[in-house]
């Protein structure tokens, strides 16, 4: 015994058989699992960023652990080894109770302030070093904190080769 099955409607063949291929699917937005890494070996003492000052140097860590991404920061001596030297603490202009200015607003104030004052730190100008500029700014909470209200931008240079800097920067004409 056969059953023949057809449709009714106003579907051409070539229609009826488009609509046959198509399949409703779901997208499951899926995340790849990370490679766990062993935590490296670090040096220093664990700080916050935010509270170094000029001079200070520190090292950045960054490894995976059950899926989480873990950095760590310390301080070190700048005698030693170390990743970073902090150069130039300056603080935003902005009155106190004034509204967040935007991320550009403050990359533009960071990298302005911090590129005027890498020759007097290190002694030539930035075209010519082998060191290279970043910059650490405060968020739109920590800016618009009404008790806390961190502006500060903390300037610091390392090795644009990526190796460590042994020493301070400072007057080293790098």
């Amino acid at each position: 015994m056969s059953f023949l099955l057809s449709s009714c409607g106003n579907q051409d063949a070539s229609e009826a058989s488009s609509e046959e291929n198509r399949s409703s699917t779901t997208v499951i937005e899926t995340r790849p699992s990370l490679v766990d890494e062993d935590a490296p070996d670090w040096f220093g003492e664990p700080v916050n960023l935010h509270d170094l000052a000029q001079g200070d140097c520190f090292n950045m860590y960054a490894w995976v652990s059950n899926d989480r991404h873990i950095e760590l920061n310390t301080q070190v001596p700048c005698n030693g080894p170390h990743q970073f030297e902090i150069y130039r603490l300056v603080q935003h202009p902005a009155r106190n109770g004034a509204v967040w200015p935007g991320d550009e607003e403050m990359t533009a104030f960071a990298v302005s302030q911090c590129y005027e004052s890498f020759e007097d730190f290190v002694g030539v100008i930035y075209e010519l070093s082998v060191l290279e500029i970043h910059y650490l700014t405060p968020n739109r909470t920590n800016f618009e904190h009404e008790i806390a209200q961190f502006r500060g931008v903390h300037c610091y240079l390392f090795q644009d080769d990526g190796s460590e800097i042994i020493g301070s920067v400072r007057q080293s004409f790098r």
